[in-house]
């Protein structure tokens, strides 16, 4: 009988707390859950402090053998690798954003020499680094890490909760060709999403009189509203991550207006979580974007700053909503393939060498097309 593993899932990282609801905190929590799911027993360590750090995983490892550490990268934070190399532990290392390079960017500087050397540690030890675009798995390399250790995998959703079965509990089906079309917007507002070039698109679309709408779920200023009449969009404030399935359900489009000339190595959440409640993606092509979506099936792809090209794929889909429902399907098809459970079973066979298997398949099967 195999022994049950013993996971250790750290955050040193101070910015994020689990019981918080940015997005961060929800794959926080997300890849905890999906570790438990694979039948291993999950503890977690949310600890700035090295020192502190180190005294914890002590305290497990003498109480039951630590199997594997799976931490969160935090910049200059190398605790958890230091304590995996010298008691000869497994180590995998998820990199979510080029911390250093967002830090000299948006954020007060810090010690960078201390910081990199922290991290040529950290990523120097990873026996594996999820990366979850392949910016970031160049960072990753360009940090310390091992070519041969780094693999691209794209952020996850919770299948069981966002599926295309959000748009029938919605009470939305096949949408009538004259019905208001609803474009989505849902996160904090930062200076990288081009909220103000949505809120223009939207504009200019009215101009044209498209029966148009924008649904903002979120947090910020959001102060492009003020460029549309009040009846053109409706704003919610942030909502709990449990409750986001049925007010994505409500949008039929997502595009993103990301600025071409700021770094895109995003694998943002909203686009998987989208998708899967039958939310068609418009996306530029920045980073790995395009890759995650195809072209014409479950979404479309616009060259970077062209929003004439966004606007007229907007009008398409008004025009078409055979075609709009067509690709919602198929955009919530691909998105189920992508689930968090999925992504912790591989961390385990790349790690240990071996399949592990779940009952994802039962979570894929959510889908439900109409």
């Amino acid at each position: 009988m195999t022994r049950q593993l013993n996971i250790v899932s750290v955050n040193q990282d101070r910015g994020i707390s689990p019981r918080r609801q940015k997005g961060a905190a929800v794959h926080l929590r997300a890849m905890r859950r999906a570790f438990t799911q694979t039948g291993a027993q999950v503890s977690s360590i949310d600890e700035p402090d090295g020192v502190r750090v180190m005294f914890q995983l002590h305290g497990m490892n003498r109480e039951k053998p630590i199997d594997l550490i799976y931490e969160r990268y935090a910049l200059g934070k190398s605790a958890a690798a230091e304590f995996a190399r010298a008691h000869h532990i497994p180590y995998a290392l998820e990199v979510n954003a080029p911390l250093a390079q967002e830090q000299s960017r948006w954020r007060t500087a810090g010690d960078e020499t201390q910081d990199t050397a922290a991290d040529r540690v950290t990523f120097g030890q990873a026996d594996y680094i999820l990366a979850v675009s392949t910016a970031v798995a160049d960072y990753s390399a360009r940090r310390g890490g091992r070519v041969d250790a780094i693999e691209v995998v794209p952020n996850g959703i919770d299948s069981s909760r966002f599926n295309f079965a959000a748009r029938r509990d919605a009470g939305i089906f096949k949408p009538d060709p004259g019905s208001t079309f609803v474009l989505g917007f849902h996160g904090r507002e930062r200076p990288w999403h081009g909220f103000d070039r949505l809120a223009e698109l939207v504009r200019s679309l009215l101009d044209r009189d498209m029966p148009v709408h924008l649904k903002i779920i979120g947090k910020g200023d959001f102060d492009a509203l003020k460029r549309l009449p009040e009846d053109a969009f409706t704003r919610l404030p942030w909502v709990e991550h449990d409750d986001l399935p049925s007010h994505l359900a409500t949008m039929d489009a997502m595009p993103f207006c990301y600025s071409p000339d700021l770094p895109c190595y995003f694998s943002p959440l909203k686009l998987m979580e989208g998708m899967a409640c039958g939310v068609v993606p418009l996306v530029p092509a920045l980073g790995d974007l395009p890759g995650a979506v195809r072209e014409g099936h479950d979404g479309l792809v616009y060259m970077p700053g062209d929003f004439e090209a966004l606007q007229e794929m907007v009008i398409s889909l008004i025009g078409d909503r055979e075609q709009c429902h067509r690709m919602a399907i198929n955009a919530a098809k691909t998105a189920s393939r992508h689930d968090w459970t999925s992504i912790a079973e591989g961390v385990l066979e790349n790690v240990f060498g071996r399949q592990v298997r779940t009952g994802t398949g039962e979570a894929a099967s959510q889908v439900n097309p109409l």
